[in-house]
């Protein structure tokens, strides 16, 4: 059954009726239960708690797999929001037919389209990906590299009207600041936190970048008062907290056309945002160390490539094999010494100490 379900994921082969079962269950206890109806395809039950890092285990036997099937299943937006309920559909194929995947859902009737694979003749050449360019959309940052004797703090959110813990939109926030005549009414302010010290360069460790910040929400000030300002929230990403710092306003949007690299630089992926276990995938902000000094302005693109064999390699690339595209990132800020990017295009999942590239060869 696992070669049976691999060749599924690959596009290999194809299926007798019998051959055809239902899988249903929840975690380490997934279960391949026997179809009812003959002839119908093969899928798996979402069940609570399922993630496709567990259904990749179980049907793969490797869970670091699962952006392959991530990859053919991209109307699922985000990876970690899978819901019960959902059946992620198995469609093999034949030689007339090719294979297509499909995710239905008993939820209020919706259902998604299936996605159908088309046959393309391979070219000669490198393996390059992600070269279309991309109509001009708005991607998001809220996050920034900075060492601490170049922050800039004005001050902290001290106390809220509010009698939640966590602050959000419209909320009444008073910030203590050095000098409330400094501000005037109107202005906009940033909240921002630390979530992760000291930053290090993958390969080179004696190059530091400082402290990863994640901006969380803007402020605009209403009144001043003794040692406070009094702001509302004005826009929040996530909930703010009591304590988080509030430094100049910082825009994090930016609305880009992406199109193929251009260039001659290379480089490596330093950070990345998110905190969580799983790997970088498309959406999520991270960062470079190619900055202003190399060239790099705002809008440049660059190609994720890799060097390795998942099975073979699975402590580090090898870099006597050709790179092979496996995502694309944009760059929405740039400082001196790095930069920060938005992963566009991804087709596994993207590591910090990723190689970037502008060239392939």
């Amino acid at each position: 059954m696992w070669t049976f379900i691999t060749a599924l994921i690959l596009g290999l082969g194809s299926a007798s009726a019998d051959q055809i079962e239902m899988y249903t269950g929840s975690g380490t206890d997934l279960q391949a239960v026997p179809s009812t109806q003959g002839g119908s395809p093969e899928f798996y039950l979402v069940a609570p708690g399922d993630t496709l890092w567990e259904i990749t285990q179980a049907f793969l036997g490797n869970p670091y797999y699962w952006p392959r099937l991530w990859s053919i299943n991209d109307y699922i937006t985000n990876p970690h929001w899978i819901y019960p309920g959902n059946r992620i559909v198995f469609r093999m194929g034949s030689l007339i037919e090719p294979p297509s995947v499909e995710l239905e859902t008993e939820r209020d009737g919706f259902s998604v389209d299936g996605l159908d694979f088309a046959e393309v003749e391979v070219e000669c050449g490198p393996d390059i990906r992600f070269s279309d360019t991309i109509e001009a959309d708005r991607y998001i940052a809220p996050a920034f590299l900075r060492r601490k004797r170049n922050l800039e703090v004005f001050g902290e959110v001290a106390k809220a009207r509010s009698s939640s813990t966590m602050l959000s939109e419209d909320d009444l926030v008073y910030v203590r600041v050095d000098d409330p005549d400094a501000y005037e009414c109107g202005d906009i302010l940033s909240v921002f936190r630390r979530t992760k010290r000291k930053v290090r360069h993958p390969s080179i460790r004696r190059q530091k970048y400082g402290n990863l910040y994640k901006v969380v929400g803007e402020l605009k000030v209403i009144h001043k008062y003794g040692d406070y300002l009094s702001a509302t929230v004005r826009e929040s990403y996530q909930e703010l907290h009591r304590g988080d710092m509030v430094g100049p306003a910082m825009p994090i949007t930016v609305e880009l056309e992406v199109g193929p690299p251009t260039g001659d630089l290379e480089g490596q992926i330093v950070a990345r945002m998110s905190q969580e276990q799983v790997l970088s995938s498309t959406g999520e902000t991270v960062f470079i160390d190619r900055g202003r000094a190399d060239g790099v302005r705002v809008g440049n693109t660059f190609y994720v490539v890799s060097r390795r064999d998942e099975v073979v390699d699975t402590r580090r690339p090898d870099p006597a094999l050709p790179p092979s595209v496996v995502g694309r990132l944009v760059v929405v800020r740039v400082d001196d010494y790095s930069a920060t990017a938005v992963v566009t295009d991804a087709s596994r999942s993207i590591p910090v100490g990723a190689e970037i590239v502008t060239r392939m060869n």
